[in-house]
């Protein structure tokens, strides 16, 4: 535990940290390619945002979504003040006070997940991109917060890969999501590419959701790319974890590409072979352009 973590916490923060290395994740989370002395806040951080958005797209949470929701956010308001909150939220509001990080950047995610619950369809891809400032942008400016980064230009490039990364997890959660009735794709794509809403609601492939799904993924390596010069301008450990998670990301719109654009019927995943590898390119390969 890192030392400036006062030991009545260490118990809270070892709580997030089994929690996070013990979900699934396609991308490196509080991995051992970051700081030692990082580890314990990024931990922190994906615990709070973990919970809060299983709150949010769990089946077990259904009906009450939206009171766990605001609970999660008047917990980490309590411990802010330094009243009695849950283990994680007294973590996460340490990190956030000994980091200076502001408040307002995860209270952009909780109203993300408000979001999610309560609207399930994007007109366009400037609202969807919206939605993506608050569900994932937050959480890379924080990270780079946590690694001692406070320069804007460097935030911005993060915000491409962050929200980048959620189109991806978008894309390769498709069949999820629409069992949940939540189109991501815009109607404005489904429009132009001729899909109806009601077929891709029941999973019905086709030529023309294959090439709603391949104009998404064009998009988003664009899109994503745009952020790719961050890795220059960071070093070390951080520079690795990076690497390793646009790989990640990269990675995740190549398999979709190599199933045909199939999304409905095949999900893309890394198989511990492909996180191997992924954990030796970050190591040895340049950083992807």
């Amino acid at each position: 535990m890192d030392s400036s973590i006062p030991l009545h916490l260490a118990q809270a923060y070892a709580a997030c940290q089994k929690q996070a290395f013990g979900h699934y994740e396609n991308f490196p989370v509080a991995s051992w390619l970051l700081p030692k002395g990082s580890r314990p806040y990024v931990a922190a951080l994906y615990a709070f945002a973990r919970a809060a958005d299983d709150f949010a797209d769990e089946d077990r949470y259904e009906g009450k979504r939206l009171t766990l929701l605001s609970r999660w956010g008047r917990d980490l308001k309590a411990a802010l003040q330094g009243k009695k909150a849950p283990p994680i939220h007294q973590a996460f509001a340490h990190t956030l006070q000994v980091i200076h990080i502001s408040p307002t950047l995860p209270f952009q995610l909780l109203r993300a997940f408000r979001m999610d619950v309560s609207r399930h369809r994007y007109s366009t891809w400037n609202a969807l991109l919206d939605y993506c400032r608050h569900s994932a942008n937050p959480v890379g400016r924080m990270v780079l917060f946590i690694s001692g980064i406070r320069n804007e230009k460097l935030h911005r490039y993060s915000d491409y890969l962050c929200t980048g990364l959620q189109l991806i997890n978008f894309w390769q959660d498709t069949a999820i999501d629409l069992k949940r009735n939540r189109i991501y794709y815009p109607l404005v794509e489904l429009k132009k590419t001729g899909v109806k809403q009601k077929d891709l609601l029941a999973l019905k492939d086709s030529p023309q959701v294959r090439r709603l799904v391949k104009n998404a993924v064009d998009f988003t390596e664009g899109y994503f790319r745009k952020g790719l010069p961050l890795l220059d301008a960071v070093s070390g450990r951080l520079k690795l974890e990076l690497k390793a998670t646009c790989l990640g990301g990269l990675g995740i719109l190549k398999k979709i590409r190599g199933m045909d654009y199939n999304v409905l019927q095949h999900r893309p995943v890394w198989s511990t072979g492909d996180k191997a590898a992924l954990a030796w390119k970050a190591l040895f390969l340049p950083s992807p352009k």
